[in-house]
């Protein structure tokens, strides 16, 4: 229960980009106000719209500072439009609930886009994105938007991408004599040093006893070693999961932090991690050399950890070198009465250079774009200062998205993983015996929802 507590204080900190704890409250952000427009904005007055507000379902408690910070970005270019953010912890949940309230959200973010699209709440973006050359201008990295369709239709844009690091403790990276890893170092590297760097004398151990091992990072492992072709051992359109046993491969690729725990030692779960008195996180206290952590949260463990350390791509399998990343859908509500205005914010906030560029500053969110201008901008972002631009560079344009949020029978699949890490991280079950008996069901829904 540690560990998920632990789990999901980090998926808030996500959420709300701030070095305190959020507590869930519920209401509404004060809406922002529209600002004086410049000369070039004066084109484009209240005066010459009928005044707007949006409601925007979101999951950022009032009183975070730097979230409303893109409504104010938007207001700017629009000053008749106001917009006002309503705590949301389940989106779906509160959008029915303000529709019957009589006062339906105009966007919001989603909790699951396959029930938000199965219940029919939320717009086909497909006419609004066809018809704005503005959108269809913004040079999206290829595939992107494939990951907020369904029969060809978009149903949503990003609001955050969140991607993950690897980060390591400089202090050990020295006291063991390893070198500093490169760009494209492997999983064998990545073992390699986690061994060398376990020391149970020293109370020292190569990989900090974390769940988001088994939950999160053990996604890539079967595209990183070219055995599955897409994130969380997904076949090439989606259709089923290749951790059912039919491919031997993936669950020795799923298995991969099983043995590091297992055979090296390299890894604790929580009893072992009492057994050698051990405090969770291990990496929080210098005692462990790398640990993983998503872009957002970086900065609130600047003033955290009493040592040196620095991020690191995430490394390459024998096939290819894949990030695990999470993309945040974001969409119009069916039952919004100012849907141009709602696509305007929500192209805004993702299909343009100076949405994404608000976004970086606050929100530690990878670019959706290999655009250069967009990679220098988010490599140069505040919240990143003093971590390796390099590393900041090239992690963007090596992350794949957890398709869990977007396929259907996508709660099934979250839900397997998320077992994963609460059952078999902590009852040393090895994938093989783990995956094939649960994936077979997740492919039975899935099949089942695919031929609805």
């Amino acid at each position: 229960m540690k560990v998920l507590t632990i789990c999901l204080l980090t998926v808030v900190m996500v959420a709300c980009n701030s070095n305190n704890e959020p507590q869930q409250s519920t209401g509404t952000t004060e809406p922002t106000k529209p600002s004086e427009p410049s000369p070039v904005e004066s084109q484009a007055t209240s005066e010459s719209h009928e005044p707007i507000t949006l409601r925007v379902g979101w999951v950022i408690p009032p009183e975070n500072q730097d979230w409303p910070k893109m409504f104010e970005a938007f207001t700017k270019k629009f000053p008749w439009i106001t917009v006002e953010g309503v705590y949301a912890e389940n989106g779906e949940d509160e959008l029915i609930k303000s529709i019957a309230a009589g006062q339906p959200l105009d966007v919001i973010w989603n909790t699951s886009l396959d029930r938000a699209i199965e219940e029919e709440l939320i717009e086909d973006l497909t006419p609004y994105a066809e018809k704005d050359a503005e959108f269809q201008s913004y040079p999206y990295r290829e595939g992107y938007l494939d990951n907020f369709k369904r029969d060809g239709k978009l149903y949503a844009l990003s609001r955050g991408n969140d991607g993950f690091f690897i980060l390591y403790n400089k202090d050990l990276l020295k006291q063991y004599g390893l070198e500093k890893p490169k760009l494209d170092w492997t999983w064998e590297d990545f073992r390699t040093m986690a061994k060398a760097a376990t020391n149970p004398g020293a109370g020292h151990f190569g990989v900090a006893n974390s769940v988001w091992w088994y939950n999160f990072v053990s996604m890539a492992m079967p595209m990183a070693n070219g055995h599955a072709p897409n994130m969380a051992a997904m076949n090439e359109d989606f259709s089923k999961n290749l951790a059912d046993g039919s491919v031997p491969e993936v669950l020795d690729d799923l298995n991969f932090f099983h043995d590091l725990m297992v055979n090296d030692g390299s890894l604790l779960n929580t009893k072992r991690a009492a057994e050698v008195k051990i405090e969770m996180n291990s990496f929080h206290i210098g005692q462990s050399l790398f640990f993983t952590a998503i872009g957002p949260v970086l900065p609130g463990f600047k003033a955290q950890f009493p040592f040196e350390w620095d991020i690191a791509t995430m490394p390459k399998g024998t096939a290819k070198q894949v990030n695990f990343g999470w993309l945040s859908p974001m969409s119009i509500s069916k039952a919004s009465k100012h849907k141009e205005a709602a696509w305007e914010l929500i192209k805004f906030w993702d299909a343009t250079k100076e949405g994404q560029k608000t976004l970086f500053e606050f929100g530690g969110s990878f670019p959706n774009s290999d655009d250069p201008e967009l990679v220098e901008a988010f490599a140069n972002a505040k919240v990143y200062e003093g971590f390796d631009k390099e590393v900041l560079k090239y992690t963007p344009g090596i992350t794949r998205f957890d398709p869990a949020r977007f396929i259907p029978a996508s709660q099934e699949l979250s839900q397997t993983f998320t077992d994963f890490g609460a059952k078999a991280y902590e009852e040393e079950i090895s994938a093989h015996d783990f995956f094939p008996s649960r994936m077979q069901k997740v492919n039975e829904i899935l099949q089942q929802k695919l031929a609805k």
